[in-house]
């Protein structure tokens, strides 16, 4: 099996990030999803691609005009397009015809949080949403109900844009709110990697999203990596004789978009949901810098504290892990347990979330990802042989 190394990690951590931004149906995701397939292919194991239709959003115009200022920003992709709306500034709440909010970046990475309850609620004409990340760039929030747009247009901007409009919404400024956006029909794609196995026990499956806003390095690249550690781990039991229960391995496109690819996924594989012995959901922020807090949701809480022993005797600081309820999980793991399937789930923490400043080297802990690739390859080990 390949040998996991600070140096191994470090140079597929570049290699992604040099792919371009991932946005869903770029041609950064087309890349990356190329490279990514190479990369399982070396682990000697069935690797195919899972076709996934989507519509992708062409921004023609966004910005807002306020107190002689023109600030551009990006639509929430899942709220109506405008020409221009114009109208006074106030804070949300109040009572003018254009509202400003701030939130932070993971306001949407599961439905019914309170920006989608501002959303369906609100009588304001527009909303401008400031996003709180660390640095000056635009951090947008996913877009959970891509395909049933609602509420009304939204404009997302740089946090750092938030003081001074607050001071402009205090004083009921008139402003001018264009969001004009278009879609086109395009086709992603899932990465998939099949282990079989002689035996008929249940299987294990893996999971991880690969696309995101912008290069997304951090957020993304960890589970990627951890997800290609798990497959390697599969492949060399396989070639052994050692391995008893198949691994299924998807890496799933359109995250950012209401999780797209693994709606494709589930409605594919609607057996494999329930039949798995475990749905290993590899998740946000694996390896980011600055912030090290890991998060451990699983279904059985002893599942949980397993994968905290396996990370720690990794090299993963266990004052960093902390080990919490299946009602805390998010992202595609969230969406898996409500379907039925048995879960655990690693999460991790980024400065930089959703930021564009998420990039490789200065926000990545290589060291970090490598011990979690480990753990998950050790888990794969035990769980599958």
């Amino acid at each position: 099996m390949t040998k996991i190394t600070t140096a191994w990690v470090a140079q597929r951590v570049a290699a992604f990030d040099a792919s371009g931004i991932h946005r869903v149906g770029t041609p950064g995701d087309f890349a990356s999803g190329a490279w990514f397939e190479s990369e399982a292919a070396t682990a000697g194991v069935e690797v195919s691609r899972m076709p996934v239709p989507i519509q992708r959003t062409i921004v023609d115009e966004a910005y807002l005009e306020c107190a002689g200022l023109r600030i551009d920003g990006l639509p929430m992709f899942d709220s109506p397009a405008t020409d221009g709306v114009s109208g006074n500034l106030c804070m949300s709440g109040a009572t003018e015809k254009i509202a400003l909010a701030e939130f932070p970046s993971n306001a949407a990475s599961i439905k019914g949080q309170p920006l989608e309850k501002l959303r369906r609620g609100t009588t304001h004409a527009a909303l401008v949403v400031a996003t709180r990340v660390t640095g000056d760039s635009l951090a947008p929030i996913n877009a959970q109900f891509y395909y049933t747009p609602f509420g009304p247009p939204v404009l997302q901007v740089a946090g750092m844009h938030h003081a001074a409009l607050a001071e402009q919404a205090r004083k009921n400024s008139p402003v001018t709110f264009v969001s004009r956006h278009r879609r086109e029909s395009v086709e992603s794609f899932n990465v998939c990697a099949a282990v079989a196995a002689e035996s008929n026990a249940q299987p294990i499956a893996v999971v991880t999203p690969r696309t995101g806003w912008w290069e997304s390095t951090a957020e993304r690249a960890g589970g990627m990596i951890a997800w290609l550690a798990a497959v390697h781990a599969a492949g060399a039991m396989k070639q052994s004789g050692q391995l008893k229960r198949a691994l299924h391995a998807y890496a799933t496109c359109g995250h950012e978009l209401g999780h797209l690819g693994l709606q494709t996924l589930t409605q594919q594989q609607t057996p494999l949901i329930t039949n798995a012995k475990y749905w290993l959901h590899l998740g946000a922020n694996l390896g980011g810098a600055g912030n090290l807090t890991m998060m451990i949701r699983a279904t059985n809480t002893a599942d949980a504290e397993q994968m905290r022993d396996l990370l720690v005797a990794e090299g993963y600081a266990a004052q960093h892990i902390l080990v919490e309820p299946d009602n805390k999980l998010s992202g595609e793991g969230h969406d898996l347990h409500h379907l039925g399937a048995k879960v655990l789930s690693l999460a991790g923490s980024n400065l930089h979330f959703h930021a564009a400043s998420d990039r490789w080297p200065g926000n990545v802990n290589a060291a970090g990802i490598a011990s979690i690739s480990r753990a998950v390859a050790r888990w794969v080990g035990m769980q599958a042989g």
